[in-house]
């Protein structure tokens, strides 16, 4: 006879307590396994911020080449 384990729960406070239980899920950035809601999707900061940095890696490019232009006429502008 094997004793029931309680399932992994996660409380959340909002203006009450949320309880969520926690499951097994994969990482979709580096497919490393955590513990974490449904509806979470990444282990942690580290890949949700490179998941994001991939969807817009674009539009970061160009503002990066933008401001390195602009920097560049104003420095040759003061001389």
């Amino acid at each position: 006879m094997t004793a029931k384990r309680k399932p992994r729960v996660k409380e959340i406070p909002v203006s009450f307590v949320r309880r969520m239980q926690l499951v097994e899920k994969a990482c979709a950035v580096c497919g490393r396994t955590f513990t974490g809601t449904k509806k979470s999707v990444y282990c942690s900061l580290v890949c949700k911020n490179r998941a994001n940095y991939e969807r817009h890696a674009g539009e970061y490019r160009k503002a990066r080449v933008e401001k390195y232009r602009a920097e560049k006429t104003a420095a040759a502008g003061k001389k």
